[in-house]
């Protein structure tokens, strides 16, 4: 049940990539947007791989989506033909995959050609086609893959579990809803209106603060002091001119226009719009200097900074008593001090790898030992349920190993 889900979702995710491209035109050419046109195939094709070892049953489940098209007209079943028929197609096949590379693959294309299609097309066709029609869809697309590619990189018997389905789902529908919530009006209202009151409240006075007391203390202190000085160097010259006394800094002429009492000293939002352009020049050079770095990165070094990373010495786990720690983290700790081990010994790792890919690389350790602490680890990971009887036992795995002659 949990596969054919899965199987759901996936088609799911394809046929909306296709429909952000596909809506577009149906909406400029007097269709309009139809989410049974997508949601029916995914849902048939999902049901299909059920039947994924019986040609006839899973190709007639994914031919009911057929059905869909009667509903709409004929704009909207040339647009979304093709995506039903890819449907029918993979069902026919027997195709059913579900790989996290696949899903990287997908949205990385996907990322690619969407902002050019959307920038290209909603400029010199229909913009409002672009931002009601097709953008809600392309968002959905990138949700479902995002998610997929989370799930998906996970072990079968770690992501075919429904609990962490629901946690992983949990998270992103999380996302998605405070997405949701800044963009409406209301709540974006009130947050910019908080963000003014600590802004103009408190961090502008607060800022003015000690810019006013230097000009305080240049205009009552620093001016008068100067001023006495160059009259006593006047009057020890022998040279008291009336006029040279008037013409001294800190006497103001009748004329001269003073500025108000209690005006302030600085505009706020001149401080703000030259604090976000700081801000804002700060980012494009950090930016810039990331995109330098990857441009200076090959494959050749990448491929040889993983094979010199082995050499280095391995990580240090923490060193608090297991007193402080709970069985998840005592598990992981003796799995991480297992894997440093590995490390030790020449076995190179990838942030790829996943844990049964770590399994039995070094082939002078106790396979059965590796095989149970990989259980716990999977236990306290995924399932965050670990006792501390699995954590002693963890332990003890972890210094049966750590013991085994080299």
């Amino acid at each position: 049940m949990t596969t054919a889900f899965l199987h759901g979702l996936r088609m799911l995710g394809d046929l909306l990539i296709y429909g952000a491209f596909a809506s577009f035109f149906a909406a400029c050419l007097g269709g309009g947007s139809v989410p049974l046109l997508l949601l029916l195939p995914a849902f048939c094709y999902g049901v299909s791989a059920c039947f994924s070892q019986r040609r006839a049953l899973r190709t007639g489940c994914t031919a009911i989506s057929l059905l869909g098209l009667l509903a709409s007209g004929w704009i909207d079943r040339a647009a979304f033909l093709p995506a039903v028929f890819y449907a029918l197609y993979l069902a026919w096949k027997g195709d059913y995959p579900l790989s996290d590379g696949r899903q990287s693959d997908v949205f990385l294309l996907f990322c690619k050609i969407y902002p050019v299609f959307s920038a290209a097309f909603g400029i010199i066709w229909d913009a409002d086609a672009m931002l009601t029609v097709s953008l809600p869809l392309a968002v959905w697309a990138a949700f479902l893959q995002v998610f997929l590619m989370r799930v998906l990189r996970q072990a079968p018997a770690v992501y075919q579990k429904p609990s962490y389905l629901v946690r992983s789902a949990g998270s992103l529908a999380a996302l998605a809803a405070l997405g949701f919530l800044l963009s409406r009006p209301a709540v974006l209202g009130g947050a910019q209106a908080a963000v003014k009151t600590v802004y103009f409240g408190l961090a502008v006075p607060v800022l003015t603060l000690p810019l006013a007391l230097l000009a305080w203390l240049a205009e009552h202190v620093l001016l008068p002091a100067m001023t006495s000085l160059l009259r006593w160097i006047a009057a020890r010259s022998g040279n008291p001119d009336p006029d040279l006394l008037e013409s001294l800094p800190g006497q103001p002429s009748a004329g001269q226009n003073l500025p108000p009492a209690g005006e302030p000293l600085m505009d706020g939002e001149q401080l703000l719009a030259i604090l976000g352009l700081v801000l804002l020049a700060a980012g494009c050079a950090w930016l810039f200097r990331r995109l330098l770095q990857a441009n200076k990165t090959s494959p050749s070094s990448l491929a040889q900074t993983d094979q010199t990373q082995t050499r280095k010495l391995p990580r240090r786990a923490h060193r608090r008593p297991a007193f402080f720690l709970s069985p998840n983290a005592r598990i992981r700790r003796a799995h991480s001090r297992y894997l440093d081990r590995q490390a030790q010994h020449g076995v190179t790792r990838t942030p790829s790898e996943t844990s049964l890919d770590r399994l039995g690389r070094t082939p002078f350790l106790d396979q059965e030992a590796e095989r149970q602490l990989r259980h716990l680890y999977l236990k306290a990971r995924y399932g965050e349920c670990a006792t501390p009887q699995d954590a002693a036992a963890a332990e003890r795995l972890e210094q049966a190993l750590e013991q085994h002659p080299k």
